[in-house]
Formats: structure tokens, sequence, C-alpha cells
């Protein structure tokens, strides 16, 4: 990144342009395709309050020192799951918190209505959030830095922005490909004899 601009920033501002994208594409699914409204918000949410926790047991400090150690990418990433356990947890039940408030009104919601989408999304988004990171300081570690701690966290932000933007195309495909090749719902009513 040039002087101008913080490292940090511009991964937040990857972030937020990730976000974008997902409002967008989330907008132009069909219903039953849609994880369910705020589940982006609450996972985002969720990470925070995990990573919180891992703070406070100074995980992060020990993540930030193994990064710039030089260890290779499949190393970083488990350290990082190991590590963020808190953070991986919150943003999964968060994230699905959405669905399951939409799932306790009944059948007028549908019997499935949004859990599937739901769930990919979720399992993208912590993908993208552990990715985010060990990648990002493997790209910094080519020029020869070592990524601070705020930029670790844009980064991971950012992974986990661009994970949801993953999870909704995928959608986006289901809903575009013929009705036989997709096992999600796609709002076709059944009519009973």
């Amino acid at each position: 990144m040039g002087s101008w601009m913080p490292s940090w920033f511009a991964y937040l501002l990857v972030a937020a342009a990730g976000m974008l994208v997902h409002l967008r594409l989330h907008r132009v699914l069909p219903a039953q395709l849609r994880p369910a409204a705020g589940t982006m918000t609450a996972a985002m949410l969720g990470m925070l309050a995990g990573l919180a926790i891992d703070a406070s047991r100074g995980r992060l400090v020990l993540l930030a020192s193994l990064c710039g150690a030089g260890l290779p990418l499949g190393s970083l990433l488990r350290w990082h799951l190991g590590l963020l356990a808190p953070s991986n947890a919150a943003l999964a039940l968060a994230g699905l918190l959405p669905v399951l408030w939409q799932l306790r009104a009944g059948p007028a919601a549908g019997p499935r209505a949004g859990l599937l989408p739901s769930l990919l999304c979720v399992g993208l988004m912590l993908l993208g959030m552990n990715l985010g990171m060990p990648l990002l300081v493997h790209a910094r570690a080519s020029a020869g830095a070592s990524p601070g701690a705020a930029t670790m966290l844009a980064a991971m932000q950012a992974g986990m922005a661009w994970g949801s933007v993953a999870a909704l195309l995928l959608l986006r495909a289901v809903a575009r490909a013929p009705a036989s090749l997709t096992i999600l719902p796609r709002g076709e009513t059944e009519t009973t004899p």
C-alpha cells in the first residue's frame, strides 16, 4: 500500500466494498435463496465479541507474533483456527441467530426458509475470515513487511465480507440452474389432492 493510506484502512475499504456487493446480491436473489436478513451484521458483531475474548486471553498477541515467524500458510491457518476458537464460534452462532429467529415464526415462514442459504453464507464467512489474515501475512511477507494487529483484523473482516459474497454468488448460480439440479428450495408450491 502507498504511504498515503495505512494498510489497515485499505483492507477496511475492501471489506466495505464486499459488504456493498453482499447487499446488492442479497436484494436480487429469490426470497427462498436469501440468507436471513441481518446474517452478515450479526456475524460481524459475533466475530468482534469473540475477538474481545481472544484478546483478553492474549491470543491475538500470540497470533501476531506467529505471523512474523515466517510459517507456511497451512501452519499459520491451523494456528489461526486454534487460537481464535472463540471468534470462530461467536461468528457462527451469531450469524445463525437471524435465521433461527426467522424459523421460530413457524410454518408461515416456510419449514426451512433461509436455513440452507444462511448456513452456506456463515460457512463461507468463516472460511473467508480464517483465510483473510494468513493470506495477508504471506502477501506482506513476500514484500518484506509484517502486518500490524489493525491490518490483520481488517484483513479478517475483508475475508469474511468476500466469503459472504462468494456464498451469494453460489446461491445466484443455484437460482439460475435447472430445477432438477438443486436441492435448495425455490418457492415452488405443491398442490395437495
